[in-house]
C-alpha cells in the first residue's frame, strides 16, 4: 500500500486471503515500481472488532492476476447508484 521505506511493514501492508482451488502465481515484478500490481476478482471485505477492541477488516478474493491493459472496465465492476430526485 505504501512504498515509503520509512514506514513500518505492519503499517504499509494488507493481507489478502485468496480462496482458490490452486495457489495463484503472482505476476513478474514491473521495472521501476516498488511493488507488483495485481488485480483481484470477487473481493469480499468483512469488518470486525479485533482482540484489542479496534476495527479491523478481513479481505478475501477468489482470484489474482496480472493487471489488464486497455481502458475496458472489468466485467464484475460495481456500478454506482444514481441519485433520484
Amino acid at each position: 500500500m505504501d512504498a515509503d521505506p520509512a514506514v513500518k511493514p505492519g503499517q504499509k501492508t494488507v493481507a489478502v486471503k485468496i480462496l482458490a482451488p490452486v495457489q495463484p502465481v503472482p505476476p513478474a515484478p514491473m521495472p521501476g515500481l516498488p511493488f507488483t500490481p495485481v488485480e483481484f476478482d470477487q473481493v469480499t471485505v468483512t469488518p470486525y472488532v479485533n482482540g484489542t477492541g479496534r476495527l479491523a477488516y478481513s479481505i478475501k478474493v477468489r482470484a489474482m492476476r496480472a493487471p489488464r491493459t486497455g481502458t475496458a472496465p472489468a466485467k464484475n465492476t460495481v456500478t454506482p447508484a444514481k441519485d433520484v430526485a
